[in-house]
């Protein structure tokens, strides 16, 4: 009798065990529905990113109204130390994407959230659903990254190189190049396993030998083309001369457009050439990544945010 006591027991253990083991889905990148129960706090989407059983969601709110979140209540929030809270980071439409780990899938979790505005915590609660996971593959937008890599071989905290292009990404490190479906997720290697996390990538500057080239120049917008470039680079300094197909824009400026009134002296003036197109000078600080530039139309009096590219596979030698 005690021996089938114990044995019901043990069932009863491993049932509990497994629906423990079922509360978090496999590691993996996954998108995930949210709910809220304040309009004011608006999730526009989400990643569950889960290892080892933990799991971390990568909120995407809708703008730009809370300096920090923290998982629990306003009232464990204004107790905990500063440096619990969970600050934001922005995106490239500037609203606010925050990191917080959370206990549990379809439950109630407790999220304070601070008021940029108010200078206050608010209590919300919000549910993620398992029934809405997708499996997810990040892809970084196109550019060359530096990296470290995690993993359980040799390569762990090994430093790496990651080119994107396409939708399609490469890493380099310790002489191996091998393809990265995603970013965030564990990869197979032979014995063993990598991951590549994003927030470790710094975008990585580019460069050739010295020399003088000529160069493609491709940018996001008809209205900004060039038709020829030549650049001239001597102790690693890249400085391109670049001959617009037109002369529609007084001024250049690397960087955004909401910097550049205020910082004239960075704006790179227009010269015009015996055709009529304008030419500019200007230093490059990288290839094959997405320059911002920012263009001046003196006809309109606006800046304009723009973005031009450089790639070094279309270089060709003109001089040594």
């Amino acid at each position: 009798m005690k021996r089938i006591f114990w044995i019901a027991i043990a069932l009863l253990l491993a049932l509990a065990c497994g629906a423990c083991a079922e509360s978090a889905p496999a590691d993996g990148l996954y998108t995930v529905g949210v709910s809220s129960n304040a309009k004011m706090f608006k999730v526009v989407d989400c990643l569950l990113r889960v290892e080892d059983g933990r799991m971390v969601a990568v909120m995407t709110m809708s703008g730009s109204g809370y300096g920090y979140l923290y998982q629990g209540t306003s009232a464990e929030a204004d107790a905990a130390p500063v440096e619990t809270w969970t600050p934001f980071t922005e995106d490239s439409e500037g609203r606010h994407v925050f990191a917080i780990e959370i206990p549990a899938l379809d439950e109630d979790v407790a999220m304070a959230s601070w008021s940029i505005k108010y200078e206050k915590w608010y209590d919300r609660t919000l549910q993620f659903f398992s029934n809405t996971l997708t499996d997810y593959d990040l892809i970084a937008p196109d550019g060359v990254y530096s990296g470290v890599l995690r993993s359980d071989t040799g390569l762990d905290g090994a430093a790496c190189i990651l080119r994107s292009a396409g939708g399609e990404m490469t890493v380099e490190a310790d002489g191996l190049t091998m393809a990265l479906p995603s970013l965030d997720k564990k990869i197979s290697i032979d014995g063993g396993w990598l991951i590549l996390d994003s927030d470790s990538l710094e975008e990585y500057a580019v460069r050739v030998d010295d020399g003088v080239y000529s160069a493609e120049v491709v940018t996001d917008s008809n209205l900004l083309k060039f038709v020829d470039c030549v650049m001239t680079v001597k102790d690693g300094r890249m400085v391109a001369v670049l001959t617009a197909k037109n002369d529609n824009f007084a001024y250049l400026y690397l960087g955004l457009a909401k910097d550049a009134p205020n910082d004239q002296d960075a704006w790179i003036p227009a010269a015009v050439d015996a055709d009529g197109r304008a030419v500019y000078v200007l230093t490059v600080p990288t290839l094959d990544n997405a320059i911002p530039v920012a263009t001046y139309s003196a006809k309109k009096k606006q800046w304009y945010d723009r973005t031009m590219t450089f790639g070094s596979e279309s270089l060709t030698a003109l001089s040594n």
